[in-house]
């Protein structure tokens, strides 16, 4: 019995070297996660001036849009409008639609959405999107 615990007393001490020296040196590394995003892109519903987010499996969320900017442009002039919510101001809609006689480019930025968890996520630029004047009735003579 005496034999065997010196042996094994004799073992571990010539080791103990090893052991130590297989701890790393270079201290602990951390492992970063980045959390996946629930949408992945927004479209432009030009029937009802609203915008859409999608989720990342192509899935519509109509109500997921929480603010955007739009960027139109009139005569050398920029103009922005702020909108909270996702669809166009009525007063956006009638100027871009009612007021002009050609047809103009939008940009849709700073696309934010919400998750069910109440999350926000930026969502990426809308940019060349042509919106169309309302036709008018054309007198017809004979």
């Amino acid at each position: 019995m005496k034999h065997l615990l010196l042996n094994t007393f004799f073992i571990s001490i010539c080791l103990s070297p090893f052991i130590v020296l297989s701890q790393d040196k270079e201290g602990v590394k951390t492992i970063k996660i980045q959390k996946e995003k629930f949408f992945s892109k927004a479209a432009f519903d030009d029937t009802e001036f609203k915008v859409i987010a999608f989720d990342r499996f192509g899935n519509p969320h109509e109500k997921a849009i929480t603010s955007f900017t739009i960027y139109y442009k009139e005569d050398k002039t920029a103009f922005q409008a702020d909108v909270k919510g996702n669809t166009f101001p009525q007063k956006t809609i009638d100027f871009l639609t009612k007021k002009k006689k050609y047809a103009t480019k939008i940009c849709l930025t700073k696309i934010q959405a919400t998750d069910k968890d109440g999350h926000n996520e930026n969502l990426p630029d809308l940019c060349d999107i042509v919106i169309f004047p309302d036709c008018k009735k054309v007198n017809k003579t004979k």
